[in-house]
């Protein structure tokens, strides 16, 4: 019988999802927050030094929730590039320049996938164990990635052109908040939507689905009985 205690567990994963892209969200723009109010009162090398301090903390709290340690180290590594840069060219708005370089060269690459005809998304996706191996050659899959790598190269120019122009402007506060309100909340949410989209796509492994569901034919033959020993 199934477990009355247990019957509605499934109905708190969207909730669960939910929170943990909240979560990750909160990590990713705290690090930013440290260094806005740092770079004010002290200027972009205190600030990038607070960052920094702040990334390291994250990064501890998310390793003690048990996130991977690749996730983490990368997580951190991009604050301490986001830190260099604004000490290398001492201004506030530098902490933002290698956003401006991330979006672009995805824009680049997204856009140079789709004019050679081999979608980025379908070469990642299946690195990551996201797409299927047995989707490998079908048009189906080939087509699925060319309409998601467009998707993604519109993600790009989103962030794109609004942190060009507020770059542009100098705003430190403008860019912080566009940066921790929109970029990195739709990059989360476009990588969750992307795994959700694949897994519901994809068709199912051929070799390893078992016999189709539905009745039993009334002519299909009866299992064998089990062969019971004669005690004498």
């Amino acid at each position: 019988m199934p477990d009355a205690g247990n019957a509605h567990k499934p109905g708190l994963g969207p909730p669960r999802r939910a929170g943990g892209i909240a979560r990750h969200v909160v990590d990713a723009i705290a690090a930013p927050a440290a260094y806005l109010i740092a770079e004010s009162r002290w200027g972009p090398e205190w600030g990038a030094v607070l960052a920094l301090l702040v990334a390291l903390a994250v990064a501890v709290l998310r390793r003690h929730r048990g996130d991977p340690l690749a996730v983490v180290m990368v997580s951190t590594t991009v604050v301490a590039f986001h830190g260099l840069s604004a000490i290398a060219f001492g201004e506030g708005r530098a902490f933002y320049f290698p956003e401006l370089v991330v979006n672009g060269a995805g824009l680049a690459v997204c856009l140079g996938s789709l004019l050679i005809g081999r979608p980025v998304t379908e070469t990642v996706c299946r690195r990551a164990g996201v797409e299927p191996p047995h989707t490998a050659g079908d048009p189906a899959a080939r087509r699925r990635h060319r309409y998601l790598t467009m998707a993604w190269a519109a993600l790009w120019l989103s962030h794109l052109l609004p942190l060009g122009y507020l770059y542009a402007t100098g705003s430190v506060v403008e860019l912080t908040l566009l940066s921790a309100l929109f970029a990195k909340p739709t990059l989360l949410a476009a990588t969750a939507l992307t795994v959700l989209y694949l897994r519901r796509a994809a068709p199912r492994d051929p070799d390893a689905a078992g016999p189709p569901p539905g009745p039993v034919p009334a002519n299909a033959p009866a299992p064998a009985a089990p062969h019971r020993k004669d005690p004498a």
